[in-house]
């Protein structure tokens, strides 16, 4: 049977009252913008986790309209938002909301116990409302991420002002997977991964925000592909990665003595995954068969230089000088 998370409401405005503020204080705050964020604490895959849901009206008062509400979690020191943000107009005072707010486990995942579904209402009197809801929360303290198999995890090696290095073995190929990070406003930062492997590389994702209240080379993640069956053998890759968050206490020193994958106690959180990696070393295309035709080089590669013609500089608004003639692109 499905259990439902413990949920403790522990609500915290971030503007109190309006008729709590001594006249010279509703005076000077008058036009003010303000938002209200409820925070509610749920305790599930032996990992504690706050959800906070905050109301934003349009024009920035408590008045009748329309109001902005956003989802996110934050776990410890660091905060990600889950949901797309919906609008609703609503009537009701926006610093007396009620939610009810709750986790239900999945039926697999692997690590075990790390998989659940979030669902978000507003309550209003006997209605609810369905705000934000989502199947794919992965989220636990400690996983067992050894029970899966064949798992190939990098290793953090190097910590720098602005990005982490962490290396790994893939389809016998090493490949660093390279974090990085720039700061978006105070505390919010916005994260990168990309890999590279002999010269080549490439971007996974630059679309992870973070709200962080300590240093943002304390974030750490754990990074691990796993091989899937291919022609040639190791070409194909899952690869998953897992935000750390320390679970409690003062985290250990990042040192070259604490570079494993599993230091400390963290809860885990997974924020990207992609089963189309597709990178080897010494793969052996021979094993296609004999229908294989392989191609080959006809000389060396030419160089194409292109210039920018009148009309195209036009139609894009180019500044500098219009008129010169139409030219082809060249063979070099």
């Amino acid at each position: 049977m499905l259990q439902k998370a413990f949920v403790s409401l522990t609500k915290s405005l971030l503007s109190s009252s309006l008729n709590d503020r001594p006249p010279s204080a509703r005076r000077a705050t008058r036009h003010a913008h303000e938002r209200y964020e409820y925070a509610y604490n749920v305790y599930a895959g032996s990992a504690q986790m706050q959800f906070i849901i905050s109301v934003e009206p349009v024009h920035g008062t408590p008045t009748p309209g329309k109001f902005t509400l956003s989802l996110s979690l934050k776990v410890n020191k660091m905060s990600r938002s889950l949901a797309e943000p919906v609008t609703l107009k609503l009537s009701v005072d926006p610093r007396q909301l009620n939610f009810a707010v709750f986790l239900v486990p999945g039926k697999t995942s692997l690590p075990v116990g790390t998989l659940f579904s979030y669902r978000v209402w507003l309550r209003v009197g006997d209605f609810c409302h369905r705000l934000f809801g989502e199947d794919d929360l992965w989220i636990g303290k400690d996983p067992d991420f050894s029970s899966i198999a064949d798992a190939s995890f990098a290793r953090l090696r190097r910590v720098l002002a602005s990005h982490e290095v962490y290396e790994a073995l893939v389809g016998r190929a090493k490949v660093q997977f390279i974090i990085r990070w720039h700061r978006v406003s105070e505390g919010v930062y916005d994260y990168s991964m990309e890999y590279e492997c002999c010269g080549v590389g490439a971007v996974l994702f630059e679309d992870l925000r973070l709200k962080l209240e300590c240093d943002p080379r304390e974030v750490t993640f754990c990074i691990y592909t796993v091989p899937l069956k291919s022609l040639p053998v190791g070409a194909s890759h899952r690869l998953r990665v897992w935000l750390k968050t320390f679970s409690g206490g003062q985290p250990s020193q990042i040192t070259t003595q604490n570079i494993m994958p599993f230091t400390d106690s963290h809860v885990y959180q997974r924020v990207w995954k992609s089963d189309t990696l597709k990178i080897g070393a010494r793969l052996d295309f021979d094993a296609l068969g004999s229908k294989m035709t392989m191609g080959y080089m006809q000389g060396g590669p030419k160089t194409v230089a292109t210039t920018i013609s009148s009309s195209v500089k036009k139609r894009f608004g180019y500044t500098g000088v219009i008129g010169e003639e139409v030219n082809e692109p060249v063979e070099i």
